[in-house]
């Protein structure tokens, strides 16, 4: 398992993290505060508190992870 750390900076984020979990063949949760999302759902996306930092668990090893890591790069702030 990976975990890190996001800060989506603008809505728009949200429908770039979605499209990069959609195309990974494991899943990814994303958690703010108490509420989990599935990161390949977009309406579960939206729950989401994106004024505060975004926990995510990539349910792979580091490897796999790495494509969707290079997607989202300059959301990451804790890796």
């Amino acid at each position: 398992m990976v975990k890190l750390q996001i800060k989506l900076s603008k809505p728009d984020d949200l429908t770039l993290l979605n499209n990069a979990a959609s195309a990974m063949p494991f899943d990814i949760d994303l958690s703010s505060g108490w509420y989990v999302a599935d990161a390949k759902s977009l309406v579960g996306l939206f729950g989401l508190e994106i004024s505060e930092p975004i926990g995510v668990r990539l349910y792979t090893d580091q490897k796999q992870a790495q494509p969707f890591l290079d997607k989202i790069g300059k959301m990451i702030i804790t890796h």
